[in-house]
């Protein structure tokens, strides 16, 4: 009796013991979330054109990373039941893959969800500027004027155009024929860019058979310019100008200019350059 006695209870302790690993160790079964592209909604009067660029989606499950994911995307989710979420849309810092980084002058997308393990949430997050967010400069080609001025030697200008267009009825166009070897245009002037860490942006769609040059002026010195690649579709991007606000000292006058150059030394690649522009916009909180 007494071995029998022993043999039950180490028989009972591991069937315990085997079930708490069991539960242990037992895969859990996620629930998913589908997205396939985060969407811009703007006030095209005040905020200008809804296009983006938007390549990823950071996204939140009560308040908790769950992961950041470039578009479109499928991914598993460790709860179950109801969860709030909350999709922050993601781009290509100076339309590059690293860094990727939040869009901090976007609110972020939420909406309550209820999960079910095994199945999958298709979701399509529409994303708005943030509130605060300050438009210092739009400009879409659509209005009778355009907002440039012009460097001293430039040989040519930006004319509004129909024949290749973004959006809208008109996009901004540059062009050099054989004679010409220089231009440069650049905003009007502005003096109340934030120097206390604050996002700052320029965005752009364009299109160009000869690289471009764009940056800024800060009071009378040139900064922050960097040379956008030959493209023959149109492109967006996102021109962190941040960090060279905050690193230089703070600033009374700011200008963004665009230009190109052929010299002896880096002559154009192409005969007849042309640039295409629109939706410009310069940004922050």
């Amino acid at each position: 009796m007494y071995y029998l006695r022993v043999y039950s209870y180490l028989f009972i302790i591991g069937i315990t013991f085997f079930s708490c690993s069991k539960e242990n160790y037992e895969a859990k079964i996620p629930a998913y979330i589908s997205i396939n592209q985060i969407i811009l909604s703007t006030n095209l009067v005040t905020e200008g054109s809804s296009s983006s660029n938007i390549t990823d989606a950071w996204v939140y499950i009560d308040n908790d990373l769950v992961g950041v994911f470039e578009l479109p995307a499928k991914f598993p989710v460790l709860k179950e039941g109801s969860a709030n979420l909350k999709v922050f849309a993601g781009i290509k810092d100076n339309g590059i893959n690293n860094p990727r980084t939040r869009y901090l002058l976007y609110a972020p997308y939420e909406e309550q969800l209820n999960l079910v393990k095994g199945e999958t949430l298709e979701i399509n997050p529409a994303v708005s500027y943030a509130s605060g967010v300050n438009f210092a400069w739009l400009e879409d080609f659509e209005n009778a004027s355009l907002s440039f001025l012009y460097s001293s030697g430039s040989d040519t200008i930006i004319n509004k155009q129909s024949t290749d267009i973004k959006e809208g009825a008109f996009s901004g166009q540059v062009f050099l024929d054989a004679n010409m070897d220089f231009f440069e245009a650049t905003s009007s002037t502005f003096t109340t860019i934030p120097h206390n860490a604050s996002p700052v942006y320029f965005e752009l769609d364009f299109k160009t058979n000869e690289p471009l040059v764009v940056g800024i002026y800060i009071d009378t010195g040139q900064f922050a310019w960097m040379t956008l690649n030959t493209t023959n579709t149109w492109k967006k991007i996102y021109i962190n100008l941040t960090d060279v606000i905050n690193t230089n000292p703070p600033s009374t006058e700011l200008k963004v200019f665009f230009g190109i150059k052929s010299t002896a030394e880096n002559p154009f690649g192409v005969t007849n350059p042309e640039i295409f522009i629109d939706n410009l916009k310069l940004v922050h909180l």
